[in-house]
């Protein structure tokens, strides 16, 4: 499907209303810390779901849910028991998929069953057919995968009863098997369950997902059906359940708060779902959680042929039934300038990824399509994808960006890949952030672990591969620095935050700390400028490393001869001050809708920015990266014309600490400093959300 703007539409707009979920779930990392039904942070008493009258086989010690208020309670509680949601945690507390990390998507699609079926949306025949049984065994295609689970089982006996109890439902046939479309979503289930693919191999985890994932729902629902609790040997296919698996596995979204982490999962009607995916999108969307709510506008979207509806959908393009009316609402919004009549596209995936390498692949395995947008499909690839596979050379006289394919053989930068990820790897699956430091130093500085410590420091810069400072992985090695080192300062106070030695380390520890995170906010920001819909992720990025600065410059190790009381700030009346340069406190989304006049006032406001940014990095930017041996291979990290520059190899010398007026000096500039990055924070989100109220 595909949708299409009704009217032009300036850079920064709504194009849709709150559309409200057809069903989500929590993650089962949050399901004790957020509520169930609105998704906000639980408070310190949480409510627990209100139990039916006659509550039908409810598992004793069960997995629960909690809920915010007894209104979400009364709200969310029948469709979680009637969904067999609590028998389906119970059964994976006890027996958990080997193919699953969660069950959060299980959890989704049998809450979208419920749904679904009080809406009487499908078109299916009741009752278990064995003649379809029979032809699936038998007389269809070889080498089936819905083979018998042993995971989860169910009894033989009066298994016709007990599926018409809890309405499992067997397709007439295979070929009604592959129901194209419920409510007008995509399920799928052809290409997922049967297909052949030709250019790229099939993913067979997303096929053992399927398998047992079906059978994990089937048997919760059969729970919820009986009197007791189900355990024999084996289950035959419910197709049913499998189709919604499926749909759910399409179309479902990752729930994000609005500081970018993933707290659940959601489907949403055609007005969200039809939206196609471009890695160069002219739109993104947001989440309202709880009672956040905005100006609601009108839909401003629609499909691009009529003829492509449904039976089973109504003119708003939401099913029947409108869904569960509650929950995480979903909005999208302009941050392009977008036609009347011109498609309107989202981002299913990372855009600070490769092409190759990564987008591809990623949008393969989950949605099991190849990307032919126009970032995708040109000739050549663009800058931003250049960038973002680049390697260089750490004797070059130059650090222009070079192909992998002109000095070095594919074999020696996968290895260096290779080793970047599992250095990554120590610290995400490890939690050893010291060790993770000194490999990525070393990796960043040298392009080189094993032979690094061996070798005289005249032959260190030998002709080798190294990651250029704007490839992905070293963007992730940025991002991987920026909270290993807050870890390890973390661990060096709370031991003894009075000792002076533990204070100084932490306090150097801090410090580099926020360089990564300024470094990672200015190559991003350097990407964007070739790749506008990166804006999220940079508005993430710059948001953090101001959030970094302003709690480095709060510290109170600033004297490093320890002689005199540490420097006070009056830090509040810092953000009131205006910069001389620029009006932080003049930046207001302007009222006219026009979209030139919005594209004007973005570009002269960043432009103010990241130009005090610039120069009030270079005051502070010796002292941030004086213990990082790559980071003082930096000049500045927000400014990359140095990059023609031979200069940038020499490593320079700084000094630890500072102290007297000098530290004065410096902390107040990077408390400005840190005021400018959340000020360019927040107009680049404001492209994404709005501004807040």
């Amino acid at each position: 499907m595909e949708m299409k703007a009704v009217e032009d539409i300036a850079m920064v707009g709504d194009l849709t209303p709150p559309i409200p979920p057809l069903a989500f779930a929590l993650h089962d990392s949050a399901l004790n810390s957020h509520c169930s039904a609105c998704f906000t942070p639980l408070p310190a008493v949480p409510f627990p779901p209100l139990l039916p009258r006659k509550p039908r086989n409810v598992p004793n010690r069960r997995p629960t849910v909690l809920y915010c208020s007894s209104l979400c309670s009364s709200l969310d509680s029948p469709l979680h028991f009637s969904s067999a949601e609590p028998h389906l945690l119970y059964l994976f507390s006890h027996s958990p998929l080997p193919a699953w990390g969660g069950s959060s998507d299980l959890r989704l699609s049998l809450r979208l069953l419920h749904t679904f079926q009080k809406s009487n949306l499908f078109p299916l025949k009741g009752g278990i057919s064995s003649g379809a049984r029979r032809l699936m065994k038998i007389g269809g295609k070889k080498d089936d995968p819905l083979e018998e689970n042993k995971n989860f089982k169910v009894p033989d006996e009066k298994l016709e009863n007990q599926a018409a109890q809890c309405g499992v439902t067997e397709i007439s046939s295979q070929r009604d098997c592959g129901l194209e479309r419920i409510a007008g979503l995509m399920t799928n289930r052809e290409r997922l369950v049967f297909g052949e693919f030709e250019n790229y191999p099939f993913p067979e985890s997303m096929l053992e997902r399927i398998r047992e994932g079906t059978k994990a729902i089937a048997a919760a629902r059969m729970m919820l059906a009986r009197e007791e609790e189900v355990c024999v040997e084996s289950l035959p296919e419910y197709h049913m359940e499998e189709l919604v698996l499926c749909l759910v596995l399409t179309n479902a979204v990752e729930v994000q708060d609005r500081s970018g982490h993933s707290i659940g999962v959601a489907v949403y009607g055609t007005s969200f779902s039809w939206i196609n995916h471009s890695c160069s999108p002219n739109a993104c969307y947001r989440f309202l959680i709880g009672s956040e709510d905005k100006n609601c506008v009108c839909l401003r979207i629609s499909p691009a042929a009529t003829n492509n509806r449904c039976g089973n959908e109504l003119e708003d393009g939401t099913i029947l039934g409108g869904g569960v009316g509650y929950g995480p609402r979903v909005v999208v919004r302009s941050i392009k300038a977008i036609e009347k009549g011109e498609e309107v596209t989202i981002a299913y995936t990372d855009l600070l990824q490769p092409k190759v390498e990564m987008r591809q692949e990623e949008l393969w395995l989950k949605y099991l399509f190849c990307c032919c947008c126009k970032r995708c499909s040109v000739p050549h690839s663009t800058y931003v994808d250049r960038a973002l596979q680049m390697v260089s050379a750490t004797n070059h006289c130059r650090s222009n960006m070079i192909s992998d394919h002109e000095l070095y053989k594919d074999e020696e930068i996968k290895k260096l890949m290779e080793t970047f990820d599992e250095a990554i790897g120590i610290y995400l699956s490890f939690n050893d952030p010291e060790r993770c430091c000194e490999k990525l130093e070393t990796l960043l500085t040298y392009g080189d672990i094993e032979e690094e410590n061996l070798k005289p420091e005249e032959e260190k810069l030998l002709e080798k591969p190294k990651l250029h400072l704007f490839h992905h992985l070293s963007i992730d090695a940025y991002t991987t620095l920026t909270s290993a080192y807050k870890v390890r300062a973390s661990d060096l106070l709370s031991v003894d935050s009075h000792a002076i030695e533990h204070g100084l380390q932490g306090f150097d520890m801090y410090k580099t700390s926020a360089a990564y995170s300024l470094l990672v906010a200015g190559v991003s920001d350097h990407l964007f400028m070739f790749e506008s819909s990166l804006v999220a992720s940079v508005a993430n990025f710059w948001t953090a490393a101001g959030e970094s600065l302003l709690s480095l410059s709060g510290l109170k190790w600033w004297d490093s001869s320890l002689k005199t009381d540490p420097v006070k700030l009056d830090i509040k009346s810092l953000f009131s001050t205006e910069c001389s340069h620029c009006s932080l406190s003049g930046i207001s989304e302007p009222s006219s809708k026009n979209s030139q006049d919005h594209t004007i006032w973005f570009q002269e406001t960043k432009m103010l920015l990241l130009n005090c940014i610039a120069s009030l990095t270079s005051d502070v930017w010796s002292t941030l990266s004086s213990q990082s041996s790559f980071l003082k291979l930096i000049p500045n990290p927000t400014d990359f014309s140095w990059l023609e520059s031979i200069e940038y190899l020499k490593v320079s010398r700084f000094e630890s600490h500072v102290s007297g007026a000098r530290a004065d000096e410096i902390q107040s500039s990077l408390i400005l400093l840190a005021i400018h990055c959340l000020m360019y924070g927040e107009l680049l989100t404001s492209i994404c959300y709005g501004f807040a109220p």
